[in-house]
Parts: C-alpha cells; structure tokens; sequence
C-alpha cells in the first residue's frame, strides 16, 4: 500500500494537503473521499485510521485538510469554502486517469459527514455516502434537526454512530432515516461518543477495525 501526499492549488497562491491510500491491489472499484470534522484535521484518530485500513484492504481512499485547518486557523471557513475545496478533491480524483472508472464514495466525521451530504444533495455525482458521527443536532438539542440535505441523497447512505453521541440521538436519528429516499444503513458502536470514543483514552484499535470492517460490508453489498 502506498500513501501519497500531494500539495492541491486552491486559488490565489493557497494550497491544501491530501493523502491518498493506494492498495498495492485494489478489492473494490471505489475510492472513499473523507473530511475531517470541524475542531480537528485529517489527522484525527478516526479519520486517519479508517484511511489507512481501507487502503490496506483494497479500497482507495482519500483525506483533505479544510483550508482553515491547513493554515492552522482554529474558525472554520465558510461552508461556500468548505463545500468548493471538497468539491475540489472530488474533481481531481474523478479526473485522474490512475483512478478513471472508480465508483465516487464521499464521507467524512462529522462536518465532513454534513457538507458530504450537502455537495451530494446539491447534484455532485456520488455513488454513496459514508457518515462517521453525522451532527443531526446540537449537543442537548434534538429538536433542531439539521436534516434538510438528507431527505435529497440521490444516492445510498452508511451511518455509522456512537451509541451515545451528543449529536445525534439515535431516535431521532431513525425518525429521519424512515424518511430518507434512497436505501439508509445503520451501525452503531454501543457506549460511544461522537468520535466513536469510549472514554477519554485513544480510540481503540479495535474500533477503527471494527468500523473499517463495517465500511468494506457496505460496499460490497450494493
């Protein structure tokens, strides 16, 4: 397996990093975009983890920074921003005469998971849709439903939760899966937070695995 770092131009003299994992043989034909979530960057734990075991196990894979994570700004950018550099991402690798006729997966943690289901929602082609830790809500508020792009997806959904997950209680979350047009997976890790962390120790290997294993599942079925 290879893991390739590229330097992608994002206009007026910026740049952001990608990592590309590229098995020695690919078991699928696809390759899985993911964006890091809004306090973090492509090297968090889940992100990079479920990377590189994907890479390992045949499936080409993809982890950005956001420009402000690359430049070390703590804010987020726009959503115009975010949504135009994952769009980016998508475009190079859809071009890439390497990976020319793999099936597009995007996903991501959390704001990766959301703008993922927004750039899908708005017409950008995807052939399925990977959530790690999607934000429905606000921590305490499960009424205020940031739902309104899934009801859109043209496309097949995999959730992948923690049990526990401030952000996305699971009943709410199945009254908006009942409502999804397309065919909508669940999993979720029992006693696990929003980054499917169990405690305050590193995430366990173990997840990742298990996460990993649950990824390749899905694929393979549709």
């Amino acid at each position: 397996m290879e893991m390739r770092r590229l330097n992608l131009p994002i206009g007026s003299g910026r740049h952001i990093r990608v990592v590309l994992g590229i098995p020695r043989t690919a078991s699928m034909d696809a390759v899985l975009i993911l964006g890091h979530g809004a306090n973090n960057n492509m090297e968090q734990p889940l992100i990079a983890g479920v990377h590189g075991l994907l890479a390992r196990q045949g499936v080409v894979t993809a982890r950005f920074n956001f420009p402000y994570a690359e430049e070390g700004r703590k804010k987020p950018d726009s959503d115009d921003i975010l949504e135009g550099v994952f769009h980016l991402v998508i475009e190079y690798l859809a071009e890439s005469e390497e990976f020319k006729g793999l099936e597009i997966y995007l996903g991501g943690k959390s704001m990766g998971a959301r703008l993922a289901a927004q750039l899908v929602s708005q017409d950008v082609g995807a052939s399925g849709l990977v959530f790690l830790g999607y934000p429905l809500h606000p921590p305490g508020k499960p009424e205020k439903l940031h739902d309104q792009p899934l009801y859109s997806l043209p496309c097949p959904a995999l959730f992948i939760i923690g049990g526990r997950d401030p952000f996305c209680h699971l009943d709410r979350l199945g009254q908006v899966v009942s409502q999804m047009p397309m065919r909508t997976d669940l999993h979720i890790i029992p006693g696990a937070g929003h980054s499917l962390e169990t405690g305050k120790e590193p995430l366990p290997a173990e997840t990742i695995a298990e996460v990993s294993r649950v990824i390749l599942g899905w694929l393979d079925s549709l």
